[in-house]
């Protein structure tokens, strides 16, 4: 096998499973691909180049939230303001595992915006 088809058969999205107690469910948590990181850097930043928490927590669930059993996405975009009004503690525990599963540190968030 060359090396192209090597990389590109490589299953590389890490995923851990997660119990959020205030919803009473284990959810999966996967990290987001190539394209899905840079929108969500892209349309998820202020002005001023830091994240837009209120757009971004949301959107980080949105896309790394999926069911453990399917593996399907468990919302849409079109949820991003009904899970605002879900528990912030419970965003925030699914943000802090994306975070770290997408290696989605302040200085990423800046290269990014430079790039863009």
């Amino acid at each position: 096998m060359d090396l192209r088809a090597q990389i590109l058969e490589k299953s590389d999205l890490e995923e851990e499973k997660l119990y959020i107690p205030e919803w009473d469910c284990t959810i999966l948590v996967r990290a987001l691909n190539g394209a899905d990181r840079a929108n969500l850097l892209q349309n998820n930043t202020l002005a001023s180049g830091k994240p837009d928490l209120k757009k971004m927590y949301p959107a980080l669930a949105i896309l790394s939230m999926r069911d453990p059993d399917t593996h399907k996405l468990i919302f849409e975009p079109a949820d991003r303001d009904a899970l605002n009004t879900k528990s912030g503690a419970a965003l925030e525990r699914v943000a802090e595992v994306a975070i770290r599963l997408n290696h989605l540190t302040p200085d990423a968030v800046k290269d990014a915006e430079k790039n863009s």
